[in-house]
């Protein structure tokens, strides 16, 4: 039965190499591991069966320990009693465990396991039959000793099985058979990556071209004549827009310096007090609504307030409003008012025609289809990096190394794997 492991252990002539492709390594190691295979079964099979032998010896020793005839018959009756206890326990434990053993098997590593749990198994028997084994040697020696010459026979044969197992190095050809397929699947993702990478430099290519163009549009839509009108509108717009705030700081400036005399007024002055709130709040919002212009009447009766010193303010500050006052005259507030709706008229006249000019329009567009290119070009080549981050991990002459220095320390054959 150790033949099979002793060739296995034996030292092999040198073998010449032999060149086997990827493709045709699997079937080259199936062919070169069969009679391993054929040959580690026979003798597994081998040793299942005197396993099942030695179990059958077990059964007919049991069975001619249970009708042994004791040599002294005129032992004390209680002695009787507790060898007869002993021998129907010893025999029914006994029976029990050998009746429960299987090994039948689907793979090696399943047979591993039983044999290990069926020695594991053996040894709790042995603990749990001690006592009635000691007992039984006093009264059937010859016996009950055959029975555990028979036992440590099965458990030598389990060991066998697992050092037949251990020594064919099934698990280096399993490991093998792994690493074989993982290499073709890094072989087909190597393939499968150079091609995406391939299509995405095709579509980097074409993006770059759909770039140019839109940056040549672009180019041609910021020099077209239209466009140049746009930026002269904008240019105007922006004009238009300074100048309103120019009006709008101006006259909040001038009613601040008289906020304090305004503030009290407005207290005595029931008849323009919302008026002259709302001056103070908002003063060009206020002076474009007046179209009156009612404020001259009030800054004419706060002028009077202040000369009279109705409003209680210190000279200084009274001297303030009233030159503040004397400045703000009828030209000063029709001269903001005519400013402000002339320069609104001419902004709301910008807004209309920048409207009509599309050129803004397309600039955008094109402005906008230039970004969206530049997205999927950043998109492409963070594509084309992850995939070649990805490809330079792939070494397939690596892979094929550690599969011929695997192959030869499990199966002692030189191979090239082309």
């Amino acid at each position: 039965m150790l033949e099979f492991i002793k060739k296995l252990l034996s030292k092999e002539e040198k073998k010449e190499e032999e060149g086997v492709s990827l493709e045709d390594l699997g079937s080259w190691i199936d062919k070169k591991t069969k009679p391993i295979f054929g040959n580690l079964s026979s003798d597994i099979k081998e040793a299942i069966n005197a396993i099942n032998d030695k179990r059958e010896k077990v059964f007919e020793n049991l069975e001619k320990l249970g009708n042994a005839k004791l040599q002294n018959p005129n032992i004390p009756e209680r002695a009787k009693t507790v060898m007869q206890g002993n021998r129907e326990a010893f025999i029914k434990k006994v029976t029990g465990f050998f009746n429960s053993i299987d090994l039948q098997y689907t793979d090696f590593y399943g047979l591993i396991e039983k044999c290990k749990n069926l020695e594991k198994e053996m040894d709790e028997l042995g603990k749990s039959t001690a006592r009635s084994y000691q007992i039984l040697s006093q009264f059937f020696a010859r016996e009950v000793s055959i029975i555990a010459e028979n036992i440590k026979k099965i458990e030598s044969y389990s060991k066998e099985i697992r050092k037949l197992i251990e020594h064919a190095k099934i698990e280096n050809f399993d490991n093998i058979k792994k690493d074989l397929e993982d290499a073709k699947a890094k072989i087909s993702l190597k393939k499968r990556l150079e091609g995406e990478i391939k299509e995405e430099k095709g579509k980097l290519d074409e993006e770059k071209n759909r770039l140019s163009d839109s940056e040549s549009k672009i180019e041609d839509a910021k020099n077209s004549k239209e466009h140049k009108q746009y930026e002269n509108l904008l240019r105007e717009k922006e004009d238009n827009e300074r100048r309103l705030r120019e009006i709008e700081s101006k006259i909040f400036h001038d009613f601040s310096a008289m906020e304090k005399a305004l503030k009290k007024y407005s207290k005595i002055a029931f008849e323009n007090g919302k008026l002259v709130e709302e001056y103070l709040k908002e003063p060009l919002r206020a002076l474009i609504k007046d179209n009156n212009l009612e404020i001259i009447k009030i800054l004419e009766n706060l002028s009077k307030a202040v000369e009279e010193n109705k409003l209680e303010l210190d000279q200084k500050k009274n001297e303030r409003a009233l030159g503040k006052i004397r400045e703000l005259d009828r030209e000063y507030f029709s001269g903001l008012q005519g400013s402000y709706k002339k320069t609104e008229e001419a902004l709301e006249k910008i807004s209309l025609d920048m409207e009509d000019n599309d050129a803004k329009r397309q600039l955008d567009n094109h402005n906008k289809e230039a970004d969206n290119i530049k997205n999927r070009i950043e998109d492409i080549k963070n594509n084309i990096f992850v995939n070649n981050y990805e490809l330079e991990k792939i070494d397939i002459d690596k892979l094929k190394k550690n599969l011929q220095e695997e192959i030869r320390n499990a199966l002692n054959e030189k191979v090239i794997i082309l």
